[in-house]
């Protein structure tokens, strides 16, 4: 397969093998090896670089989705002179330097976006490297110390004109790779594609899909690229709904002002999900469609009462979030079709709403515990309350008991109890029983005292 690829600013044609990565590409066709591989899944930055405007991981990223796109790698910078590196060196921020090609590019992703960020956020920034030698102290200080000295304006030519350049043509596929790879540019296409060929594979955010190829599962004979579907990556609000494509990033949902303003918990759930690297990838669609117990979406998503669209050659087809998963890591779609998009309906005005998730660690973790709640007042009584927990099962659990116990009712202490109580025994956790039903309890407990505060 030959596609044309900006690498560093310069035009390359390039013969690239499909199920490569991005990572492979750039040390193994172009010799670029800042680039490191570390963990292969994701996990420690050391392979990130900016891609189209965002920090990526270069090892999560498939070859075949990058026609016409734009990297930026550690060897794009200005070496010596580049004052974020000399950040790094003066402050002594460079130890073994197996990380610090990644940690540069997240540190130049992030003050491109934020050119005076807080100590917190140059954390968060940087939370997704992983620092083999335990040196962020000094690796914070160089990032700050760039900031102070305007970096943010030299790295924000990385967000100017990222637009997807038009290459001279589309990419070039071998007789043999065109019964495998297809790489549609609008939603007909693709739907015709999945019509003959139902066996085809998807791709969007591949966060996911390169990690379980490490642990051991088979690579699909046919791949279906949908990075380029613009459709799929609409954020529109409607009568009463808004609509979010599926190839919408968890990043975008966490930056936008329509997410944020109507759903704050979905804005919450994508924002907890992972490391912005990861985010700036993985698509609301792939969390639905892969049906983990321990995605973050489907728990808010369930609560406030959402419908997927799939698509096929025969039309659109809206399934309620209720219907949507079928068991473990199986949903309702059928042969041929994709999942276009998520439909949600805009609350109550006066609605309140909360995502909670709990881990093994604090921040980027697999949730234990994820539960999604919302509610209004009205004239002093609760109404429609809806808790949604995750992780307890194979399938999200409304805990209807906790509804149906407060509904109509005052915020009190005993009422707190009550639910606490309710919320507990309505979960049925597979592992870490006790655990989970009580951090459940006090979660949803918490919902409803913060509640009455706004009496």
């Amino acid at each position: 397969m030959k596609i044309e690829l900006y690498i560093n600013r310069e035009s390359y044609q390039i013969d690239i093998v499909p199920r490569d990565r991005l990572l492979d590409v750039l040390r193994r066709y172009r010799g670029l090896t800042g680039t490191k591989e570390g963990c292969g899944e994701g996990e420690c930055g050391a392979c990130a670089v900016i891609l189209d405007g965002r920090l990526v991981n270069s090892c999560m990223v498939p070859a075949l989705e990058l026609h016409g796109s734009k990297v930026i790698t550690v060897e794009g910078l200005a070496g010596e002179t580049d004052p974020l590196q000399r950040a790094f060196v003066e402050e002594g921020a460079v130890q073994c330097g197996f990380c610090t090609p990644g940690m540069v590019m997240a540190a130049r992703s992030l003050l491109a976006r934020n050119p005076n960020p807080s100590r917190e956020e140059i954390k968060e920034g940087l939370a997704g490297n992983l620092c083999r030698c335990t040196g962020y102290e000094k690796i914070i200080k160089a990032v700050s110390r760039a900031a102070q000295e305007g970096y943010g304006k030299i790295a924000a030519s990385d967000l100017e004109d990222q637009e997807m350049v038009r290459p001279s043509g589309p990419p070039v596929l071998s007789e043999d790779e065109k019964e495998r790879i297809f790489l549609p540019y609008d939603l007909d296409e693709a739907c015709e594609a999945l019509e003959k060929h139902p066996d085809i594979y998807m791709l969007a955010g591949t966060t996911d899909f390169y990690p379980d190829i490490k642990k051991g599962a088979k690579f699909p004979e046919k791949l279906m690229d949908l990075t380029h579907l613009c459709d799929l990556k609409k954020i529109e609000e409607e009568e009463g709904v808004v609509v979010i494509g599926s190839g919408v990033t968890t990043q975008r949902i966490a930056e936008d002002p329509v997410v944020g303003g109507y759903f704050p918990a979905l804005r919450e759930a994508a924002d907890m999900s992972a490391a912005i690297a990861i985010k700036n990838k993985a698509t609301i669609g792939g969390n639905l469609m892969t049906a983990s117990p321990a995605a973050d979406m489907p728990p808010v998503l369930l609560m406030l009462g959402a419908s997927v669209i799939f698509r096929s050659s025969s039309g659109r087809r809206e399934v309620p979030m209720e219907d949507f998963f079928r068991g473990y890591r199986k949903t309702a779609i059928e042969p041929g079709e994709l999942l276009e998009s998520v439909r949600i309906p805009i609350p109550a005005e006066g609605t309140s709403q909360a995502f909670y998730k709990r881990g093994s660690r604090k921040s980027l973790t697999i949730a234990r515990v994820n539960v999604a709640c919302s509610a209004r007042l009205d004239n002093g009584v609760i109404r429609d309350m809806k808790v949604v927990a995750g992780t307890m099962a194979v399938l999200p659990t409304v805990i209807t008991a906790v509804s149906e116990l407060v509904e109509g009712k005052p915020v009190t202490q005993s009422l707190v109890e009550a639910v606490r109580e309710a919320a507990r025994d309505g979960v049925h956790p597979r592992t870490s029983e006790e655990y989970r039903k009580n951090v459940t309890g006090n979660l949803v407990a918490r919902f409803v005292m913060e509640l009455g505060q706004d009496l």
